[in-house]
Formats: structure tokens, C-alpha cells, sequence
């Protein structure tokens, strides 16, 4: 272990086919144009000296992993952990079919309320920091891709916060570098070489008229 390392933290590029959709750890395809935000984390990661990719399972973060790892010719390991949050039976529906008391009391209490044959925030955030905390006493620098929900919790821990599932979520495709330095985490320090956050291929805003809830829920 050293004393300072970076961990890329990074969302997976856009997806085609799920617009207005619940769809959390189900897969759904990438949009064309995937090997560019794939090619540009690998800049990213050869510029910090990765040499270890965490990848959540989903297909969308796995394609992406797999292509910068036979690149790269680094250590990939698949980690469930990494997985969005499940929306148990809301998957695969859009949100105008799920109703708007359930999406209510989800938005009010989202640590506590579960969705049917899902999980709740608590649950995530769990799994997350066990996964975040492992990370850290690793101690090397690494990329981890994975999705929206997981890395608002990840933003928040780099700052010593729980951080929260209502918290904006970062753009598909958007890479941040951050710096694992005594006595914790730090971010876009002035005259950093590395941005605290790079939009390698951007996310359309394709939200229309939902409700809050399930704009945060579209993970």
C-alpha cells in the first residue's frame, strides 16, 4: 500500500433503447459510439498509472471494461458490489406505469422504502462502502466503472460524506480523477494536471415530463 494513489471513477457510457424506462440492474444496450468513452478512460487510466479495473457485472459496464482491459493488458475484476441499485418488479417498466405514490414514498424515504422484489437505498449503500473501503486499503491506483447510483455514494465517501441517492447524477460517460492523499481524499486541486472531471461522451437530456423520482431513479 502506498500513500497516495488515484482511483478514476467512471459511469458508463450512454444506453440505446431505455428511454422513460425503470431499469436499474437490468441490462439494456449501449448506443453506438461506446468505444470512444472506452478509448478515452483508457487514456485517462494510463495517465494516473492504473493498472486494476473494477467493473460492475452489467453488460453496459462490463463491454467498456473488457475492451480498455485487452487493451491495456491489466487486471480486470468483475465486482458485483458495483451493481446499480435493483428495482426489483419496476424494471422494464416505464416510469409512467409505476405509480406516482409508490415513486413518492421511494423519493421520501429512499435509505428505507423498497421497491417490490428489490432493494433500498441502506442496501446499496452497504454494499458500496464495503466495496469502497476494500478499495482503499488496497491502496493502488484504479479505475472503477460502474453507475449512477453507486458512484453519488462514491462522490460523497471521497469527501468523508454518506452521500446521497438524490444527489445529481454524473453525466454517461463522464470520468473523474481523484487523488488518495494522508489523511484522506482530494479533488480538483488548482494546477492539477488532471480534471476532476472529464465528459468523454455525454448523456442526451431525455427526461421530458417525469416526476423528480423518477428522474433520479433513471440509472
Amino acid at each position: 500500500m502506498t500513500d497516495r494513489f488515484a482511483v478514476v471513477l467512471a459511469r458508463h457510457p450512454a444506453v440505446m433503447g431505455a428511454e422513460g424506462l425503470c431499469y436499474g440492474q437490468r441490462d439494456v444496450a449501449l448506443a453506438d459510439g461506446w468505444e470512444r468513452m472506452a478509448d478515452g478512460l483508457r487514456t485517462v487510466m494510463q495517465g494516473v498509472g492504473c493498472r486494476i479495473l473494477f467493473s460492475s457485472p452489467a453488460r453496459r459496464c462490463q463491454m467498456v471494461a473488457e475492451r480498455v482491459a485487452r487493451f491495456m493488458n491489466l487486471e480486470l475484476k468483475v465486482d458485483s458490489r458495483l451493481r446499480e441499485i435493483s428495482f426489483g418488479e419496476w424494471e422494464g417498466r416505464p416510469w409512467t406505469h409505476i405509480s406516482r405514490a409508490a415513486l413518492d414514498a421511494w423519493a421520501a424515504d429512499v435509505s428505507g422504502f423498497t421497491p417490490p422484489g428489490g432493494e433500498n437505498g441502506s442496501d446499496l449503500r452497504a454494499r458500496v462502502r464495503h466495496f469502497w473501503t476494500e478499495m482503499q486499503q488496497r491502496g493502488q491506483s484504479c479505475a472503477v466503472l460502474t453507475h449512477g447510483g453507486p458512484l453519488r455514494l462514491m462522490h460523497g465517501m471521497v469527501h468523508g460524506m454518506p452521500g446521497s441517492l438524490l444527489a445529481p447524477s454524473p453525466p454517461m460517460g463522464s470520468v473523474r480523477v481523484i487523488e488518495q492523499g494522508l489523511p484522506g481524499f482530494r479533488t480538483g486541486q488548482p494546477g492539477s494536471h488532471i480534471p476532476p472531471q472529464l465528459p468523454l461522451h455525454q448523456e442526451r437530456l431525455r427526461f421530458g415530463r417525469q416526476s423528480a423520482a423518477a428522474r433520479t431513479g433513471t440509472l
